[in-house]
């Protein structure tokens, strides 16, 4: 008996202490040891989409549980919860934490064994904030329990805090706009959106470093055992083992510079080393930019095109720049990224070559090439020789060793052109090859792969697309330009777009080419163009209101009546206003004066002149301060300025060179000329906004930066009235003549009639024509349907009218079933006489309000207004379906067709223009995927 007290104290201590019983060498190891972890600090130490603990910290505890033969158990909490439980001793040890004066006093810590760089993120719209001193006014956002708010105290007691329970609410917080500044660690989010709301505010460019944080082990005060045996397994663990942890989540070892990039010399404009000794080239500005994204660092190690892939075999480099590959060329690399696509064409010294894919000849090529299968394809005569370098093929082509060579288009016509060859040489732009580069790393290297696309997926299209521009010259070349990229918006900018419902554009109406009113009061011209892209890449909902008066649309402009004016000049008073985007098209000004007047070359000549000028424009306030000698004659447009100077109520007048140029040319005023102005033709234009949609400056200014000279000009010569050669020159020494002899021969009046007469036919000859290209701009050029930019504004127009008289409105996409196999088996002549006579079809089915567009190829959309009930809808497909089942005689081809179409309701499946689009369209792919001849409705 005298044993039980002894039994009695041993359970009880047990009982007190369950925890420590287990850190004896001598318990039993089959239990587990406790591991309490946050659940969200990414990529440290989370809970994965599993529910699975994950992580370098894990990884790190896993491989010291394989080496001590122990086992671990991982328990997840909030930050501040995983202290508590440490502290309550519900747990045995704690991940890793850092070590402050605070946990001192409660735990004790086992040696570090990994470390992390802390930074504050600083809102883009203070990143002149450098130090943390200047951060006093702002709160600071911060995890409950976390280090963060203890060292920055230390360092500036005067900073103020604002607490959040894990790290998600904080970044959410701060994509909200909540906070302007928050404490966090290196690394990124697994949530992309997430990680692009945050890098598109809090730049890496603009993060202020706090400290280098030790990472230690921490356990209950006084278990100094359990502190020798954690210290003990983690010194066994070889370093190599921890670097190749730490590259599997972070990407790169945070030990070394960063990451090593391979490159290869020669391949410019892509990759080169410079004369500076230094590397440049379009891909190295591109990792560049991934570099100040990410805020990790780059170096690079040059070779030729083969060492540069061992290097990174090898292991000396940790990826590859961009490499070409293909399905039959693969070097085993991993590919991270596509990088960029090549365009490849043929080159060749004999400038008269034709038909060069019949012919017999010899055909330089790299040996690395991805495309050597196709060349055979295109040349199947062709003896291909190998080349190890351009300088070689080129040299080749010139003594007539190869017929030609092809090589990437910009690389070649870079190194032709600077060694003064490019017209020895011809380009045969109908023969090309795409390769697709692929930045590469190793197949083990999952976390740099996965850090590389994370990096990249930062990189907006406009920067993508200003790199490219920069380094590549023929737009033909570019990759990113022709690409359909749309940009990225954040989650907080869709909300702004989503919120603002639709917004009005005002327009002038006659203004061509830049803006003027079609014949069916459509909004057409160049600055149609721009507001169809603004609506295409930022989703928004724009409608267009004509002016007859500029003054007047410049007002309700102001008032806020419209929100958006195109081809605005930003002058001080407007810009006391107005909001203004960056200038987007050059606005340069002429001067139209009689045939008889002398050439005007800059405006002093005007000085003692009667100017005639559109009231409104920004110029008039600039000649009258710098030219107060001229008289101003006020005008409403462009056509009554041109009539000022006919009738003589002006002695000029002064417009933009492009609205005068298209007015000119449309031959109705023949004895004025254009001059243009020296000192204005640097004029710029911009899109004028009205302040409270001022937050849509920046996204219309990145969608601006979209749009390139070539996409400017064609632009420009799709809106410019067609270039005839005008007979007003030739007419007019004939009518001089028959004036002086009128009162003489009577046969001579007859002429002049019967030459008038001529000279009016032609006129309006050339008006119709000025009206078929308007038509033509906005209807399809095959069926005559309505194209697509006058459907979405006759959608976004719908949805609003809809939506405020409470109506139901139905859209039926349709999408023909077979229609290649028809094109394949008769030729595009009888596919496209299929498309008109579908389009006649259709147009049978709709009332006078409704409206049908071939949207793309084979797929029309139908848009049926005030429907009242599904139904309607329906029996319009039904009807449709049994239109199509009679076979169509086709010249001499009888066809039958069927078609696949999808109905979508405003507003019970959307009430949203765009998503009711896609809806439609989601619908007609159902119906096709089960065997078409069938429509689909929700």
């Amino acid at each position: 008996m005298k044993f039980i007290p002894w039994i009695f104290a041993i359970v009880f201590a047990l009982a007190l202490s369950p925890a420590q019983a287990m850190h004896s060498d001598k318990v039993d190891t089959s239990v587990p040891l406790v591991i309490v972890m946050g659940e969200d600090t990414y990529p440290f130490e989370y809970l994965n989409e599993n529910g699975t603990p994950s992580g370098i910290l894990v990884d790190l505890w896993r491989e010291w549980s394989v080496i001590t033969d122990t086992k671990v158990q991982f328990v997840s909490r909030h930050w501040q919860q995983s202290l508590d439980q440490l502290e309550q001793r519900q747990a045995d040890i704690h991940i890793g934490m850092s070590k402050n004066s605070a946990r001192l006093k409660k735990f004790d810590f086992a040696k570090p064994f990994t470390s992390v760089n802390s930074y504050l993120f600083v809102h883009k719209s203070l990143n002149s904030k450098k130090q943390i001193s200047d951060l006093v006014p702002y709160q600071i956002g911060v995890v409950t329990g976390s280090s963060h708010e203890a060292t920055l105290s230390a360092l500036e007691p005067k900073l103020s805090f604002k607490h959040y329970q894990n790290r998600e609410q904080l970044l959410q917080a701060a994509v909200n706009g909540e906070l302007f500044v928050f404490a966090g660690m290196e690394g990124y989010q697994r949530n992309l959106t997430l990680e692009q709301d945050i890098a598109a505010n809090f730049y890496s460019s603009s993060r202020i470093p706090i400290e280098k944080i030790n990472i230690s082990p921490a356990v209950a005060k006084g278990d100094q055992d359990l502190i020798n045996k954690i210290n003990h397994g983690f010194e066994l663990i070889p370093p190599n083992v921890i670097q190749q942890i730490e590259r599997r989540w972070l990407g790169y070892h945070r030990q070394t510079s960063g990451v090593i990039i391979a490159m290869q010399n020669g391949v410019e404009p892509y990759v080169d080393i410079g004369t500076d000794g230094l590397p440049h080239g379009m891909l190295v500005d591109l990792w560049k930019l991934w570099s100040e994204k990410t805020g990790i660092n780059v170096d690079f190690v040059a070779g030729d095109m083969n060492s540069s892939i061992d290097d990174v075999k090898r292991g000396v480099a940790d990826v590859h720049i961009g490499y070409p590959e293909s399905k039959d060329m693969r070097t085993g690399l991993k590919q991270a990224w596509h990088i960029i696509s090549v365009k490849s064409r043929f080159f060749s010294a004999n400038l008269s070559i034709n038909n060069i894919e019949d012919i017999a000849m010899r055909i330089g090529v790299f040996p690395t090439a991805p495309y050597i299968s196709e060349m055979k394809k295109a040349f199947p005569k062709a003896q291909l020789r190998f080349y190890d370098s351009l300088d070689s093929m080129v040299k080749a082509a010139q003594n007539k060793e190869i017929s030609g060579f092809v090589s990437s288009a910009a690389m070649a016509s870079h190194y032709l052109l600077a060694n003064k060859l490019w017209a020895e040489f011809r380009q045969y732009t109908d023969i090309e090859f795409s390769t697709d580069m692929y930045v590469l790393t190793r197949i083990d290297d999952s976390g740099l792969a996965d850090r590389i696309q994370a990096g990249f997926n930062l990189i907006s299209v406009e920067e993508q697309m200003q790199i490219e521009r920069k380094w590549l010259i023929n737009p033909d070349d570019r990759f990113f330009a022709n690409s359909a990229h749309n940009i990225k918006l954040t989650t907080q900018q869709k909300q702004y777009i989503s919120s603002l419902g639709a917004i009005k554009m005002g327009y002038l109406k006659n203004w061509a080419p830049m803006e003027f009113q079609g014949r069916n009061g459509e909004f057409l011209g160049i600055n149609a163009d721009i507001k169809n892209l603004l609506v295409k890449q930022l989703n928004l909902t724009i409608i267009p209101v004509p002016y007859d008066d500029f003054r007047q649309m410049i007002d309700d402009l102001i008032k806020g009546d419209i929100h958006l004016v195109a081809s605005m000049a930003k002058t001080p008073e407007r810009a006391s206003k107005l909001a203004f985007s960056l200038v987007y098209w050059p606005s340069p000004w002429a001067i139209v004066t009689s045939l008889t007047q002398p050439p005007i070359f800059n405006i002093s000549q005007v000085t003692g002149k009667r100017l005639a000028v559109v009231e409104g424009y920004q110029i008039v306030d600039q000649l009258r301060q710098q030219y107060p000698g001229i008289t101003l004659v006020f005008v409403a447009d462009t056509k009554q300025g041109m009539a000022a100077v006919l009738n003589g109520s002006a002695d000029m007048f002064i417009e933009q060179v492009a609205s005068l140029a298209t007015t000119l040319k449309s031959g109705q005023y023949p004895s004025l000329k254009m001059s243009l102005l020296a000192e204005l033709t640097e004029q710029h234009s911009h899109i004028g906004l009205f302040p409270g949609v001022k937050n849509l400056v920046p996204l219309i200014d990145r969608v601006l930066a979209t749009i390139d000279e070539t996409e400017q000009q064609n632009m420009y010569q799709k809106w410019v009235s067609l270039d005839l050669n005008s007979d007003t020159v030739q007419y007019q020494p004939w009518f001089k003549y028959l004036v002086i002899f009128l009162s003489i021969v009577t046969l001579v009046a007859i002429v002049i009639l019967v030459s008038s007469r001529r000279l009016n036919i032609e006129i309006q000859k050339r008006a119709k024509v000025e009206e078929d290209l308007r038509f033509m701009a906005s209807h399809d050029n095959i069926t005559a349907l309505p194209n697509r930019y006058i459907f979405e504004d006759k959608l976004a127009q719908t949805s609003l009218v809809h939506q405020r008289d409470k109506l139901k409105f139905a859209l039926l996409s349709i999408n023909l079933d077979g229609f290649k196999v028809i094109n394949d088996k008769h030729g595009y002549h009888v596919g496209d006489k299929l498309l008109q006579r579908i389009a006649v079809l259709l147009t049978r089915h709709l009332k006078d309000s409704d409206t049908v567009t071939r949207f793309v190829a084979d797929e029309f959309v139908m848009l049926l207004n005030q429907i009242e009930t599904k139904e309607d809808a329906r029996q319009v497909a039904e009807n449709i379906l049994s239109t199509l089942k009679k076979p169509l005689l086709i010249g001499d081809v009888s066809i039958t067709i069927s078609a696949s179409i999808g109905i979508a309701i405003f507003p019970d499946d959307s009430d949203n223009a765009a998503s009711l689009l896609k809806k439609s369209d989601q619908l007609m792919y159902q119906a096709k995927k089960v065997g078409g001849h069938q429509y689909k409705m929700s």
